[in-house]
Formats: structure tokens, sequence, C-alpha cells
């Protein structure tokens, strides 16, 4: 009795401790296993085929626990904007100039009260006119009209204030990127004192925001309210120590902050044989989380008002998954009828809930244009 008795509490305890070592999370959201997959259910609400029709390339939250998509229209110039009721997608009136712009940025807040995006207008043969509009209380507000040929807006951030930051993109004959903010009532653009190419924005709100770029140490600045300070990385990009995993993919992060100021990094957005980077800032230092996933692209990190973190996760092989840091335990929610074809583009979680929307492409296997894939929308719940 005393050995079956043994036997039965060291199987108990091989079992608890293999769940463990499966999460093994921390404060920090690290682990040394595999993410559980979860029981989360995928539910299909939009599909399109081919670039002769509407093809959503935009998504970003809504109130109320919808979203909206921005799509462009053919092969020439023109957006326009759906938006999901409740029940079904409902054409949203745009400005004219959607209409006429070759390509836009978005970017919304987490309340999916507000949504800022930048048009990008050819005027004359050389020249492009960027017009930065805000959505807000079911109506559209021009904010500002600039020259943009070589210095477009690449991304947007919005914060839980109401403040909209706007990176823009490197002028190819030397000029940095610039940093612009909308404060709620007035422009202002933001110094700073790194002359580098940006590439992503995330913020939180007006006295805590991140800037990355691509250049010699792969520069990361934060603003604090009052100026922008450089900040290191857990490893330099040419550190010789361990643990120092995924160097070389430091230009090509993607970033997201949660309104409590911890913040992700994370990358590259293709796959290849090395390991991928996670990074999580806990309000005083940057350290490496060390999921354990290998030959994956990481990309589209967000946060959720509710304190969740998501990430797009396409794997070299087999079908993408989301995945998703919450309470200090990762899960992942693998879409099932995928597979190498298939990826993420990006997620968009639903204001309030744990719910998420996911919007994926599938190449064809002849080609690989925007005009020869298939995109859907997903809701995940």
């Amino acid at each position: 009795m005393r050995t079956a008795r043994w036997a039965l509490t060291a199987l108990l305890l091989a079992s608890v401790c293999a769940t463990a070592a499966d999460t093994a999370p921390d404060a920090a959201g690290r682990t040394t296993g595999h993410a559980v997959e979860s029981s989360s259910r995928w539910t299909l609400k939009y599909a399109i085929q081919g670039q002769d029709k509407d093809f959503p390339l935009r998504m970003v939250p809504a109130a109320g626990g919808r979203t909206s998509l921005f799509v462009k229209e053919g092969r020439g110039p023109g957006w326009s904007m759906l938006r999901w009721d409740g029940t079904s997608w409902k054409r949203a009136v745009l400005p004219a100039q959607f209409g006429k712009a070759w390509w836009i940025e978005v970017g919304g807040s987490p309340s999916g009260e507000t949504i800022w995006a930048s048009a990008n207008v050819s005027h004359g043969e050389d020249d492009v006119i960027e017009h930065l509009w805000r959505f807000s209380d079911g109506r559209w507000t021009h904010r500002l009209s600039r020259n943009a040929t070589w210095t477009g807006v690449i991304d947007i951030a919005v914060d839980t204030w109401g403040d909209a930051w706007f990176v823009t993109a490197m002028d190819p004959d030397g000029a940095p990127s610039d940093v612009l903010r909308w404060s709620g009532s007035a422009w202002r653009e933001q110094q700073h004192p790194a002359r580098f190419d940006l590439t992503a924005v995330a913020a939180a709100g007006p006295d805590d925001v991140w800037i990355l770029g691509r250049g010699p140490g792969s520069p990361m600045q934060h603003w604090n309210g009052a100026s922008w300070q450089d900040v290191a990385y857990p490893c330099a990009v040419t550190s010789p120590r361990p643990p120092c995993r995924g160097r070389s993919y430091l230009d090509h992060l993607s970033l997201a902050v949660r309104a409590d100021g911890h913040a992700w990094a994370v990358g590259p957005p293709w796959a290849d044989g090395g390991s991928p980077v996670v990074l999580h800032w806990d309000r005083s230092r940057w350290q490496q989380v060390s999921l354990n996933v290998v030959r994956t692209a990481l990309t589209a990190p967000r946060t959720d008002p509710v304190g969740g973190l998501w990430i797009a996760a396409n794997p070299a092989s087999g079908a993408p998954y989301v995945l998703n840091l919450r309470d200090g335990r990762w899960t992942r929610s693998t879409l099932r009828e995928g597979g190498p074809a298939d990826r993420i583009v990006d997620v968009a979680p639903v204001p309030g809930t744990k719910r998420l929307w996911v919007h994926t492409e599938r190449r064809t296997p002849t080609g690989s244009r925007r005009g020869e894939a298939t995109s859907r929308v997903y809701e995940l719940s």
C-alpha cells in the first residue's frame, strides 16, 4: 500500500511539474517552455480574393466591441471603410481624399473611440501630399496637410489620453525621420536627439512613448514627458556574451506598450532558422523573454485595455497562431485550418474584452503579388 501511495504521489508530482515546466510563468511573463494551446474559437467574418476586388489592408478597433477595415479598391488609387456593426459589415463614409490616395496608414486608440489616418495623394508628376485626418464622435476632421514625397508617415500610435504620435520615413538624401504629435488641440514636432531612420512608435500616455529605429546599435528611445532618453537593449548588438538571442534582428522589431507602462518589442517579421526576439520592459529595464519559439516570424504586438498582450506568430512550417500573455501565463491559439501558405497580417483587440480580430492572408503557389492572395478576417473568442 505504501508503495502504491508513493507511486501515485510521484505520478501526481510529475504531472504538476510537467505542467509548470510547460508554462513556468513569472511576473515578467518569461517562460522556459511552450505556450499552452487555448480553446479559443476562430469565426470567419470577412473574406475576399484578388486585387480586382476590395482587399482589406488596415484594421483598427472600434468602440462597442467592433472593428473597422480600411480597404484598397482595385489596382488604382482609392480606399473605402467597412465597419462591423455586430451582425454585418457596413460601408462608412470617408473624406474625398481617401478616394484619391494610393496608400494610407491608420492607428486607433485602445478604446476604439478615435482613429487617425494619413492619406497620400499624388500631386503633379513628382510630389506626394499627405493629409492627416482624425475620426471621433462619428465624423472625420482634417488636421494637417504636408509634403510627404520622401518622408511620409510610416507608423501611428494613439495613447489612452487621446494624444496621437506619428513617425515619418527617413529622406533618402539623409534627412532623419521626424516625430509628430497631436496633443489634443495642436501639433507639436517632438525633436529627438537621434539622427536615424525611425521604424516604429508606441504610446501609453503623454509621458510614456517609445520609438525604434535602424542604425548603429539599433537605437531605441523613450519619451518621459520632458525629453527623449536613450535606452539600452538587454544586450548590445555586438555583444559576444549569451544570452543574446537574435541580436541581428534588433533593427526589425515591432512595439506595443500597455497603459501601466509595461512594453514589449518583438521580431523579426520573417521566419528563418534563428530564434525570434521577445523583449519586455518592466518599467525599469528591458529583459529578454525566453519563450521557446524558433523559426517563427513575430509581428503585430498589441495590448488590450484589460491587461493582455497579443502577438501574431507565423512559423516557417505549419499553421499560424496568436500568442497571448495574460496574468503572467502564455497561451497560443492556432488557426487550425491554416497552413504554411497562410500568415497573420494584423490583430486588433476588441476594447473591454478578451476577444481579438485577426486579419490573415493566404498566398497562391504561383506568385506573391497582392492580387494573388486571399484575405480573411476572423474573430477569436
